[in-house]
């Protein structure tokens, strides 16, 4: 009777688990930026495990921060790893508590429609050798992504990657 009741526990919370990840996507993959954002993380993720490294972490302190970085670059019209006020994001992670070891940051920006723009700009990154590089990294361990829609039309990336992983 013992050993059922472990078993069921056991089965239990991977799918309380499953579910709560489930609920978390869903309230908070709401606009198209939220599901692109997702977007990206399969996407990098993918390109990873083509090359055997693990999965990254998506993680909210760094997803603040790209997003924070691809608003900047929407609402001010630049594209640039140097924003015009000089606070890029290891100056944004510093601002914002924002623990690094090693960090990185991705960039893009495309006009494609909400169904395509994701999927182009994590195939701009793997076809880029700096930004194939930062995916690449072995010392990374987490992730976030922000993306922004400008006035005309541009969709803003920007991933942070961060960690302190031995190679």
């Amino acid at each position: 009777m013992n050993q059922i009741r472990i078993t069921r526990t056991r089965l239990a919370l991977p799918l309380v688990a499953l579910l709560a990840l489930a609920g978390i996507a869903l309230f908070t993959a709401c606009t198209p930026e939220a599901n692109a954002e997702l977007r990206t993380y399969t996407g990098i993720n993918a390109i990873r495990q083509q090359h055997g490294l693990p999965a990254l972490r998506p993680d909210a302190q760094l997803v603040a921060i790209a997003r924070i970085r691809s608003q900047d670059m929407a609402a001010n019209n630049y594209f640039s790893h140097y924003p015009p006020d000089g606070c890029n994001y290891v100056c944004l992670m510093d601002r914002n508590g924002v623990t690094h070891a090693y960090a990185g940051e991705n960039i893009a920006w495309n006009t494609w429609g909400w169904a395509q723009t994701a999927d182009v700009a994590v195939q701009m990154w793997e076809n880029s050798p700096p930004h194939l590089e930062n995916i690449l990294n072995c010392h990374f361990t987490r992730f976030g992504t922000g993306v922004a829609k400008a006035a005309d039309g541009k969709v803003y990336y920007t991933m942070i990657f961060e960690g302190n992983a031995a190679c």
